[in-house]
């Protein structure tokens, strides 16, 4: 084994999820840290390549090397010389040079290389070639990024693009023109022949390492359930009623986990079925709702009775560039804000970076708020290069669920009325039943009972009001409800002589500084919404 990113790239992860557990400000170190680890180009084979990464220090490079060492131990290999501490560490370099020949390309692992190898070894055996759309079908599969470009999204190059690298080394070649025909020359056939015998090709998913984020996110990241003095409810265990709110058990092999997808989840406006498309390629299914709360959820399905219930996990899709807007327009935080209420135990917040717009936006607040979800709101961050990444991961983390999780708890409540109840009544039976059972709302409770109209309060629905008005901001607007505390307070005060300044003189008497201060630009701007129409 020469490439040593992918043991780095675990075990930054698991020092970044550890660090966020403690609330450690290391949490943010290891995750630029693991982010330059990802993004770096080429292979990680020596200790200088590390130490050269961007915000891996000489801590980090000496930690993760004693990891290697500990790795090497335990499985029984040798430690390489790249690694060993003798000439770097002890300030006696060698003197020697190594002479290195000149390696022989081998494609990673369910990377385009890889998958169009594997593609043309099964389904080309007569060695007649095969066109490009055969092979992007067959390769689809053992492929994590897609092989198609999107241009809508910045995004040029695609999975197929690979293809002329191996065509370079002599391991494929192309005859005709339209259609050209694609097939594997005797090299390209012994490589895919030892790839095929060396690497489990029916996994539809590299997810060792989304496996591991995802399981460690749920033990680290979910949310604790707080434990009160026991108390004695009726339990009818026989007609299955406690306190008075009937429920089902669900065991498992009785449901089936599905993956279920915000029906405004899209790659882009050219291409909306990408992702049922492309998690039906990774064998994951998928279903395409209006969800109430977030952008994907992960329902139960019961095989006799088709009822379907909603598990404890749920994610929000971000790409780079929204994920700063969100922050400018305030939905960051509302969106926080709506995740928690559904009362789900492990949340996951996906942000996709774009070619580009990372340096773009890298601003001191996109920083602070990336930092703020992985300590104070306790969502569980992931950041991916490019939507396939995202996809695969979702692919990975729905068989995750269906290993994990085991005996349901489904409840089935008479009558709710708000979400507040929803919540409450959730954590009341975790307190009796987990972790013996998996306590859950049935799916369509969960539509019903947190959709945005029965989430807000008059006070949230003012705040997203005030928002609406350019150069208010959530600050702005929280400092406004609190001195008015419905529309009509504030539609009263210009009703009884208000001007377009009242309002910055009105709130300059609280003291406001920063960005809560509301200044004439903000002042009048409110006046015209909410003073003009009603004076």
């Amino acid at each position: 084994m020469d490439d040593y990113k992918h043991l780095f790239i675990q075990w930054l992860e698991e020092e970044a999820i550890a660090a966020t557990k403690k609330g450690s400000k290391l949490a943010l170190l290891y995750n630029r840290a693991l982010d330059q680890v990802r993004r770096y180009p080429s292979e990680i084979t020596t200790l200088k390549t590390l130490r050269s990464i961007k915000f891996v220090g000489e801590k980090t490079a000496i930690s993760l090397k004693r990891k290697l060492i500990s790795h090497c131990q335990t499985e029984g290999i040798e430690l390489p010389e790249s690694f060993d501490p003798a000439p770097e560490e002890t300030g006696h370099p060698t003197k020697k040079q190594r002479v290195t020949k000149p390696r022989k390309y081998i494609p990673k692992y369910r990377s385009g290389g890889y998958a169009i190898l594997i593609a043309l070894y099964h389904h080309d055996k007569a060695n007649r070639g095969l066109s490009k759309d055969s092979v992007i079908e067959y390769a689809a599969k053992h492929c994590d990024k897609s092989f198609t470009s999107n241009a809508a999204a910045s995004d040029f190059y695609s999975a197929w693009t690979s293809v002329k690298t191996l065509i370079t080394h002599d391991l494929v070649s192309c005859t005709g023109r339209s259609p050209k025909l694609y097939f594997l020359t005797e090299e390209g056939k012994e490589l895919a022949q030892k790839l095929r015998s060396t690497q489990d090709i029916s996994s539809p998913v590299a997810s060792s390492q989304s496996e591991m984020s995802f399981d460690n996110g749920v033990r680290y990241m979910s949310s604790p359930i707080p434990r009160k003095p026991a108390t004695v409810y009726d339990h009818d265990v026989n007609n299955r009623i406690y306190n008075g709110t009937k429920y089902e058990i669900w065991h498992k092999g009785e449901y089936e986990i599905i993956l279920c997808l915000d029906n405004r989840e899209i790659r882009s406006k050219q291409d909306r079925d990408f992702f049922p498309t492309r998690l039906a390629q990774l064998d994951t299914e998928c279903q395409v709702r209006a969800l109430s709360v977030g952008d994907a959820v992960w329902i139960a399905k019961h095989k006799q009775t088709n009822k379907e219930v909603v598990l404890n996990y749920i994610c929000e899709r971000k790409r780079l560039d929204d994920l700063a807007s969100s922050l400018r327009d305030g939905r960051f935080h509302e969106q926080k804000s709506r995740l928690k209420k559904t009362g789900m135990k492990h949340y996951y917040y996906l942000v996709e970076d774009i070619s580009g717009v990372f340096n773009e936006i890298n601003g001191e607040s996109l920083q602070t708020a990336v930092s703020a979800t992985m300590t104070t709101s306790r969502l569980y961050l992931r950041r991916f290069r490019d939507i396939d990444e995202t996809t695969a991961f979702l692919a990975s983390t729905t068989k995750v669920i269906a290993n994990i999780t085991s005996t349901l708890l489904v409840l089935r409540p008479a009558d709710l009325k708000n979400q507040q109840e929803y919540t409450t009544l959730l954590q009341f039976f975790r307190e009796k039943f987990e972790p013996k059972y998996e306590c859950v709302h049935q799916f369509q409770t969960f539509q019903d009972m947190l959709g945005k109209t029965n989430v807000m309060t008059v006070r949230e629905m003012f705040i997203l009001m005030l928002m609406t008005i350019r150069g208010v901001s959530l600050e702005r607007a929280i400092v406004i409800q609190k001195r008015f505390s419905t529309p009509k307070q504030l539609i009263e005060f210009y009703r009884e002589g208000g001007d377009k300044d009242s309002l910055m003189k009105e709130m300059d008497s609280l003291g406001l500084v920063g960005n809560k201060k509301i200044g004439k630009a903000v002042s009048e701007r409110v006046f015209e919404v909410w003073g003009c129409k009603h004076t």
